[in-house]
């Protein structure tokens, strides 16, 4: 076993092609000289991520694997608890969007009585394959076990689940308020269904719902909030298992680990209830989590599932929880102005190259983390889908010969909404850390900014 492992354990979007890349055209192994301005999934080892799964490796080769797995899960309850606290239990999962099935085997041994009712926010800015998942439908082709299953189709003849969505953007970009609509719809149907709502703090442009929602839902409502960009403060996420949420998590994202690593943080308020433990309400899910995912203070539900001892999620996660302990040491404050000097600078950029880029609306109700644009054409109209994704492919899949030492660039892929689409680029964890060391220094975003516009005028300013 080696660091190799990294790349499996997970569905097809993680693993290498005949040309050594993932489908977000990376290689994770292969870090030196590239320039990260990625928002979500395309992120890399560093230096230090694989220092600390090579450390993990040696551990490995003389602990027992469920003791290193708690070991790692209790440093990433650390992180999140306040000091002497315990008000979560965590279930990992190989991805983000494997996490979405929790919460409807959760309503399944709860309320066998039910049908679910899912309410889900800003669809077309979750991650991809999310939406599906939340329907009861296998979003992959291939399991955390190798096993080939069939994309699209329920998991289970037994899943039956309504769905309302509430999109993210109006046709103009503007960020829609949902709440009164949300709160409408749960009650009209609280009492007839279990409703499952799901919220979304860190959208792929950074959007955060709006959580005073939560107390007009009856008790037995399950709140499922999807932090998965980690873009969040500790007293943020506190606040939601405060309310009795359940906080999806991932490590790929702004802690700039490799994809994928997804965590559900369930308050014990709920965790305490799954006791009654069918082998009709955990059926749907066995071809999608192991025994190693549960925690092992639920030994019934735990042995429920068969063990797999994924050492590409524990990789995965290893390298986002070793950096979020080297972030944690600089502070909130140092890393929140740190992020807001980048976001200033490049704004100022985008702004000045307004020939070029029009800012989406409502950044200040976006993460500060994330910017999103979009590109102009001759004429002030607007690349469409098609054309930004052209963009992003000729930026992000070229070898540079134009960046210094840089030979690979990565941001943020195109998000489409109505019938536009606009990129991204982003700050993570990592970078924020050299930001710090370098005092500030940014020349390499106001370079990319110009190969950047070198690349739309290539392509469509001719």
């Amino acid at each position: 076993m080696d660091i190799t492992e990294i790349v499996k354990g997970g569905d097809e979007r993680i693993m290498l092609g005949e040309n050594g890349l993932n489908k977000y055209h990376v290689n994770p192994l292969d870090y030196e000289n590239t320039f990260n301005r990625g928002s979500c999934t395309c992120s890399l080892l560093t230096k230090d991520s694989e220092k600390a799964i090579n450390k993990l490796i040696k551990k490995l080769g003389s602990q027992d694997y469920n003791d290193v797995l708690d070991t790692q899960q209790l440093r990433l309850k650390k992180f999140i608890n306040y000091l002497n606290q315990d008000k979560f239990d965590v279930f990992y999962a190989p991805s983000g969007s494997d996490l979405c099935y929790y919460p409807i085997m959760f309503s399944r041994i709860m309320y066998p009585e039910k049908e679910i009712y899912n309410l889900l926010t800003c669809p077309e800015e979750l991650g991809s394959g999310s939406n599906i998942a939340n329907n009861g439908k296998y979003y992959f082709n291939i399991n955390q076990f190798g096993e080939k299953v069939p994309y699209g189709e329920l998991i289970h003849p037994d899943i039956h689940i309504k769905q309302k969505t509430f999109s993210a953007r109006d046709k103009e970009g503007n960020i829609n308020n949902h709440k009164q609509s949300i709160i409408n719809t749960i009650e009209e149907n609280q009492g007839k269904d279990h409703i499952i709502a799901n919220l979304v703090i860190g959208s792929k442009s950074g959007i955060i719902d709006n959580i005073s929602i939560i107390p007009h839902a009856d008790e037995k409502s399950f709140w499922v909030i999807d932090v998965c960009q980690l873009r969040a403060t500790k007293k943020l996420i506190n606040s939601l298992l405060n309310l009795n949420c359940m906080v999806m998590i991932t490590g790929s994202k702004f802690y700039q680990s490799p994809p994928f690593c997804g965590a559900l943080l369930v308050p014990k308020t709920i965790t305490k209830q799954l006791t009654t433990i069918t082998d009709k309400a955990v059926e749907p899910f066995l071809k999608i989590f192991s025994s190693m995912d549960i925690p092992s203070c639920l030994p019934k539900l735990k042995a429920k599932f068969r063990e797999n001892e994924n050492f590409g999620t524990l990789f995965r996660w290893e390298a986002a929880i070793s950096e979020m302990e080297l972030l944690t040491y600089f502070g909130e404050d140092t890393v929140a102005s740190a992020v807001n000097r980048w976001n200033a600078f490049v704004v100022s950029q985008l702004q000045f190259n307004s020939d070029y880029f029009e800012l989406m609306p409502d950044q200040h109700r976006t993460n500060r983390s994330i910017i999103s644009f979009s590109v102009k054409k001759p004429g002030e109209s607007l690349l469409n889908d098609v054309e930004l994704r052209e963009l992003f492919m000729k930026i992000c899949t070229s070898e540079r010969t134009d960046f210094g030492n840089y030979k690979k660039i990565i941001i943020g892929q195109p998000v489409k909404y109505e019938n536009k689409s606009f990129i991204r680029l982003a700050l993570g964890s990592y970078n924020v850390r050299n930001l710090l060391a370098n005092n500030f220094n940014f020349k390499n975003d106001e370079k990319l900014i110009q190969i950047i516009i070198k690349e739309i005028r290539e392509l469509f300013w001719k």
